[in-house]
């Protein structure tokens, strides 16, 4: 009887107490299903994405482009503004900063993904993109193919990575086709690197990828035949679309140009920063002094000790041929050893490995020095890709001291340190594991860029170099590019500057050949506000670093900062910096431990 009783009145209470309605549910979980929906449908429409994030079962798919296509996720992203701005409508003056923050970075990332596709519109204009496109995707399933009896791979994973592989090069002339039907205004200078770009596409295709499906499918011979017959369409469609743009490139115009509006308007609601495109170039003038500044000290030592530049005063010239990636990967390690002997940082045990690895002929031309990839956002993979590109000689690089070609000891320590340790591999690392699935997705460039760059001059100062000059000389002149790339960028977004102009003021104040200026700049052309991040994300980075230490006295430590920074995400630092300081009354490991750092 007591039971019936109780179970009465319970039933009685729960019918007097309404259901909880969408706007019950807290802020943070309706942003969350909010941000879960933009990502998930997102790949869903757009598999290449999906596989670029490690987001699973996508990755045999591609979707067909048409102007339907494209006006529907147009109108898909309307949509999710709208709901964005509802959630905001039901705020209360309770509601929490992260909550407050959370709506400006998926207001933000909204903004981006419209802008592109209505403003920008590069899809109207790069004829290159989507053969190389599905290059990059098939490179990056290439980059993750299980192997067997590591992380529980089984010959069943291996098989359906190919089965995946083929299903989306069978798929790839068709969708290739289509999307160039959406080039309507086809630019000048994206054609130019893109037909480079896709030069490079067939050494990949016929070369590496075909040497593994040889090996891995040699006991399934249908496959193979599958495989070989979709890589040959294929690599025919990509030499049919760098056809197409070689024979009209030349009357296409020069239309990457957005306008000084537009680039302020992008600063501000898609990078959330602080700047406009003239407080941007003041910065990389300012920038680009002080490396010279640098230099000019540094040259004088030279002198004084009659030490001449290059790998003398580097440490010494690293090897050549196979013992080039063994002398990275012993770099790698010695930088580990250095933050801890230092107190740099926690490098967390967890921390998975990087592989070392030549930059594939088809991302060289817009990629001629080092690069990295982490790893993927979605995957449970902990590895992550350094690229480099072997100079021809490394005799000849340290003779012209060649920016791009990393040829001793102490050049490889400083490119390492942006991007392996401190820097994008640690710091992308970390945000991989954060349990907000918000802050999990961000993407900011200014954090991720301007935290790389800040352990590049760090590293000088605490004497990772000792009385070497090389690195020092190194670290100086890549000051300089971030400063170049600044100025250049503000002005040729902004049709300031014509691209000839960029390139010859890139080449004068850099250092850089002219092949690698003109790469570098039509990849700023392309990738219009991304290069600033280096300039913009060390100024803001140090200014909180100041208000840290302001704050925090006798208790501020580099590595206490340092900590409580990369737990944050790759969040823009007009988010970071307000909460960082508001935690500053947690320990640093309680501040970690919410991270999952």
């Amino acid at each position: 009887m007591r039971g019936s009783a109780i179970s009465l009145i319970g039933a009685v209470v729960l019918a007097l107490i309404p259901h909880r309605s969408h706007a019950e549910t807290s802020p943070h979980e309706t942003l969350v299903t909010l941000a879960r929906e933009m990502t998930y449908e997102s790949a869903r429409l757009y598999p290449m994405q999906a596989t670029a994030a490690g987001i699973a079962g996508h990755d045999g798919e591609l979707e067909t482009p048409s102007e339907a296509y494209r006006a529907a996720y147009i109108a898909q992203l309307k949509q999710w503004q709208k709901k964005l701005r509802a959630i905001t409508a039901g705020f209360g003056s309770g509601t929490s900063l992260v909550d407050r923050d959370d709506v400006q970075l998926l207001a933000a990332q909204l903004t981006a993904q419209r802008n592109a596709l209505l403003v920008y519109r590069i899809d109207r204009k790069d004829y290159s993109a989507p053969a190389n496109s599905i290059v990059g995707a098939v490179f990056v399933q290439f980059q993750n193919l299980p192997t067997v009896g590591q992380d529980g791979a089984t010959p069943s994973d291996l098989s359906k990575a190919w089965a995946d592989i083929i299903g989306r090069l069978s798929k790839a002339p068709a969708y290739i086709v289509a999307a160039q039907r959406l080039v309507t205004t086809p630019c000048h200078l994206y054609g130019i690197t893109g037909s480079k770009e896709l030069a490079g596409a067939p050494d990949f295709l016929a070369g590496a990828l075909t040497d593994a499906a040889k090996s891995q499918l040699s006991a399934d011979d249908e496959a193979l035949a599958r495989f070989l017959k979709a890589r040959d369409a294929v690599v025919a469609t990509i030499q049919e679309s760098k056809s197409y743009i070689d024979a009209h490139v030349t009357s296409w115009p020069e239309n990457y140009v957005m306008g000084r509006e537009a680039y302020d308007r992008m600063l501000r609601d898609e990078q959330l920063l602080p700047f406009n495109a003239s407080d941007v170039e003041r910065m990389g003038r300012d920038e680009l002094a002080h490396g010279w500044a640098e230099e000019a000290w540094l040259t004088s030592l030279s002198k004084r000790a009659s030490l001449p530049f290059g790998a003398a005063s580097g440490g010494g010239m690293a090897p050549g041929g196979p013992a080039l990636i063994g002398f990275y990967r012993d770099r790698i390690a010695e930088l580990r050893k250095f933050m801890t002997d230092h107190d740099v940082v926690t490098i967390p045990s967890w921390l998975g490995t990087m592989q070392v690895t030549q930059t594939p002929s088809f991302l060289q031309p817009v990629s001629p020095g080092a690069s990295m990839n982490p790893p993927r956002l979605f995957a449970a993979s902990t590895t992550g890709y350094y690229y480099i590109t072997p100079p021809k000689s490394l005799e000849d690089a340290a003779a012209r001291l060649d920016m791009n070609e990393d040829f001793d000891h102490d050049r490889i320590l400083s490119t390492a340190a942006h991007e392996a340790l401190p820097g994008h591999f640690l710091q992308l690392s970390i945000a991989k594991r954060h349990p907000d699935f918000i802050r999990k997705i961000q993407s900011s460039s200014a954090f991720a860029e301007g935290w790389a760059f800040y352990g590049e001059e760090m590293f000088v100062r605490l004497g990772m170099y000792g009385a070497n000059l090389d690195g020092r000389l190194f670290t100086a002149r890549w000051e300089r590019v971030r400063g170049a790339r600044a100025i250049v960028d503000a002005n040729l977004s902004s049709g300031t500057w014509t691209y000839a102009q960029a390139v010859d003021f890139f080449t004068t104040q850099t250092g850089f050949t002219r092949e690698a200026a003109q790469a570098a700049v039509a990849m700023m052309a392309a990738n219009p506000g991304y290069v600033i991040a280096y300039t913009v994300g060390r100024l803001q980075l140090e200014n909180l670093l100041a208000e840290y230490l302001l704050k925090m006295g006798d208790r501020a430590s580099l590595h206490d900062f340092h900590d409580r920074l990369l737990s944050y995400g790759t969040t823009p630092f007009a988010i970071v910096a307000a909460e960082l300081l508001a935690d500053l009354g947690k320990p640093a490991s309680e501040v970690r431990a919410a991270a999952n750092y």
